[in-house]
């Protein structure tokens, strides 16, 4: 089967590609060099900003008030903080005569421009014009006798601009036009025999290759594509369909099968009331300590924002972000703009072999958005946790979760069975792509079950819906997509709500208990206490992390049962 190497052509990287890659820039504000006195200046000049009224702020729709306080706090930082402006600096490497060439051409262009404003303007002409003019005729001559095998005759220009007045400079115009023509078809040649010699250099290499290192010349006669659209279609198409939607579940919880039915209805354990002050208007002292939770240092979305900018606001802007926070409580919403998110592909600690589904996917979200969840967040884990309310047994997603619970009870099963030599079975399973295959439906009866109000479920889904996310790559961002699935891996509420989706399979395990290990209590201690306490066990669960443990295969293949139906039912898998 024939190929074509594409690594040929793109040996030599095209100057206007390293061009366009050289224009993907970024703002960035040096925090590490703000004084207190340009942080007091900041806040300042956002309040002066913030001058609207407070009752015609509330009045706004959530969108207005974000995009109102954004541009304020980005004018703001804009006009005294500190930043630089980073970018891709790769520049290919090229000959130093093709180099030349390229300044040399730039300047005569440069020059060029500047005498056709002079004659669209000729008003603006003057005696600093000529005495620049005979520095510049000094390099023009210069660079005309370089490449004068290029002309037929070596052009001549004038020696004052003041005499080229009489015909408006059209003809120093036609003479500078000329020799740029002429310099730009030399520096197309001269760019095509690089390219031709790093292509021959590159043959050379694949041939010495193919006889000493063959992984190498099988992979760069792969043929991969290097167009940005094509790129671009892969990327969006990669993180669209990274979990593939295998199943719609039902609408309905009454359409479950029975034992999923009985799970997900509301738990008759839990009390409304204890809810009373979920979605309650946070006040100042509730909101800054939030806010200052936050840690310094993190990479902002694309918005810039960031926690420094809101532990450095004004009084003023302070109360009007309040009164966003509040609005987005009281109408279980969000700004359109929070919805809106970038994507950085991070690669695994393997090599990534230029293969997506070896990177892991960062997403940065807006700050003001993280520390609104963040807030919502500390109210229900500390409701969940007061409370008792999930029942799963899962070590993570509530305050003080830590996996040293569970590695330590293991340990003691492992060693408890060796000793006893009792019958152990244990099996390991990772739920793949957890967060990103969360379906919204299954959540929604997810939350239902623990009898959260439906403002609260309201305000936690619109996190997720409605969403769409950028791809950072080496082309800058790639098209948007819109997110069909899943919760953000980079929320702050995310492993709570992983920990309420997965809590009704991890109840159904220990209700429909068959052969669990048990783990008795030593002898001595017993005596000393005067009872027993055995300890039953059929589960251990971190997050997204699962064992399965029984006394016999038919209690793990219950188990495996189970498991199986309740992620058929929810889109998910998991590695065994």
């Amino acid at each position: 089967t024939p190929y074509y190497d594409y690594s040929f052509l793109y040996s030599s990287v095209k100057l206007a590609h390293a061009r366009q890659l050289k224009r993907c820039s970024r703002h960035i504000f040096s925090f590490d060099s703000v004084t207190p006195s340009q942080w007091d200046n900041f806040s300042a000049h956002i309040d002066n900003l913030c001058n609207i009224s407070p009752t015609t702020f509330a009045s706004w729709h959530v969108n207005r008030m974000c995009e109102y306080l954004h541009a304020n706090i980005i004018a703001g930082a804009n006009a005294v903080l500190p930043a630089r402006t980073v970018g891709n600096n790769h520049i290919p490497k090229l000959p130093k005569d093709l180099k030349t060439l390229i300044q040399h051409y730039h300047f005569l262009n440069r020059i060029l421009h500047s005498i056709k404003l002079l004659r669209k303007y000729p008003h603006t002409f003057s005696s600093s014009h000529d005495r620049k003019w005979s520095g510049y005729l000094i390099r023009l001559n210069n660079i005309f006798n370089l490449y004068k095998s290029i002309f037929s005759a070596i052009p001549v220009l004038p020696s004052s601009l003041f005499s080229c007045q009489t015909d408006n400079f059209n003809n120093l115009i036609q003479t500078l036009s000329h020799a740029s023509k002429l310099l730009r078809g030399l520096h197309l040649l001269k760019e095509k025999e690089f390219q031709d010699s790093s292509i021959k250099a590159h043959l050379e290499t694949c041939d010495q290759n193919f006889n000493t290192d063959i992984s190498s010349f099988i992979n760069s006669a792969l043929s991969r594509s290097h167009h940005l659209k094509d790129i671009s279609d892969a990327v969006v198409n990669h993180f669209q369909i990274v979990v593939p939607i295998k199943a719609t579940p039902p609408s309905y919880i009454f359409v479950l099968p029975n034992r999923w039915r009985s799970e997900y209805s509301p738990m008759n354990t839990v009390s409304l009331n204890i809810y009373s002050s979920l979605l309650s208007p946070p006040s100042l002292k509730e909101w800054l300590p939030t806010v200052f939770s936050m840690l310094n240092g993190k990479a902002p979305s694309p918005s810039m924002i960031t926690y420094e900018m809101l532990k450095h606001l004004g009084p003023t802007t302070n109360s009007l972000l309040l009164t966003l926070i509040r609005k987005c409580f009281a109408s279980a919403d969000i700004p359109d703009l929070w919805r809106q998110t970038m994507v950085f592909p991070i690669p695994k600690p393997h090599e990534w072999r230029c293969q997506l589904k070896n990177t892991r996917p960062i997403t940065l979200l807006k700050v003001i958005r993280k520390s609104f969840v963040k807030l919502f967040y500390n109210r229900l884990s500390a409701i969940l946790a007061t409370h008792n309310v999930l029942k799963g047994g899962n070590f993570a997603g509530l305050p003080e979760g830590t996996c040293r619970d569970p590695i330590i009870t293991l340990e003691s099963i492992i060693h408890d069975a060796n000793h006893n030599n009792s019958f152990l079975w244990i099996l390991s399973q990772d739920i793949s792509k957890a967060f990103d295959s969360v379906n919204l439906t299954m959540l929604k009866f997810a939350l239902e079950r623990i009898c959260l109000p439906a403002s609260a479920i309201t305000l936690i889904l619109s996190l997720f819906m409605n969403c769409s996310n950028w791809v950072f790559t080496v082309y800058s961002e790639i098209s948007s997509y819109q997110v069909r699935i899943g919760i953000d891996q980079g929320e702050v509420i995310s492993p709570l709500l992983w920990v309420i989706y997965i809590d009704s399979l991890l109840t159904v395990l220990k209700n429909e208990m068959l052969d669990p290990y048990i783990l008795r209590s030593p002898i001595l201690l017993s005596n000393m206490t005067g009872f027993t306490s055995d300890i039953i066990i059929n589960n251990l669960v971190f997050m997204d992390d699962s064992t399965l443990i029984s006394s016999s295969k038919a209690g793990l293949e219950h188990m495996l049962s189970i498991t199986e139906e309740f992620y058929v039912l929810n889109n998910t898998s998991a590695n065994h």
